[in-house]
């Protein structure tokens, strides 16, 4: 919405895919499996092929992700923060890029565990 707004954009799509889940003792945000469209972009945007089309993402690590972004809409503008080597031929525009073993921790990727309130711990 940021993006949208310093650009004078009216009209946001959103497109959801996930790519993690974890496996048998690896936390499901660091064990890559298939990709999985969880929210589709709409027929109208199809149609377009991406022409006139900004894709904003975090980060592009394998690009896997952003294969699939090029396959549904080919002619739009990918755009990341962060690039991996070997998602980096895939995207238009990066900020930086960090080499393929770099772990990047994002604050919506934080967990927080629950502590329990002092006065019931039993202490």
């Amino acid at each position: 919405a940021i993006i949208a707004r310093e650009l004078g954009l009216r009209v946001i799509e959103t497109l959801a895919v996930s790519s993690y889940s974890g496996g048998e003792g690896v936390a499901p945000e660091q064990a890559q499996g298939s990709l999985r469209i969880l929210k589709p972009v709409s027929a109208d945007l199809l149609a377009t092929k991406g022409v006139g089309v900004l894709v904003v993402d975090d980060l592009v690590d394998t690009g896997a992700t952003a294969r699939l972004v090029r396959d549904l809409l080919p002619k739009a503008h990918l755009a990341t923060v962060y690039a991996k080597p070997a998602g980096r031929p895939l995207v238009d525009t990066f900020i930086t890029e960090v080499s393929q073993d770099t772990w990047i921790n994002f604050p919506w990727d934080l967990h927080l565990s629950f502590a329990p309130p002092i006065a019931k711990g039993g202490g």
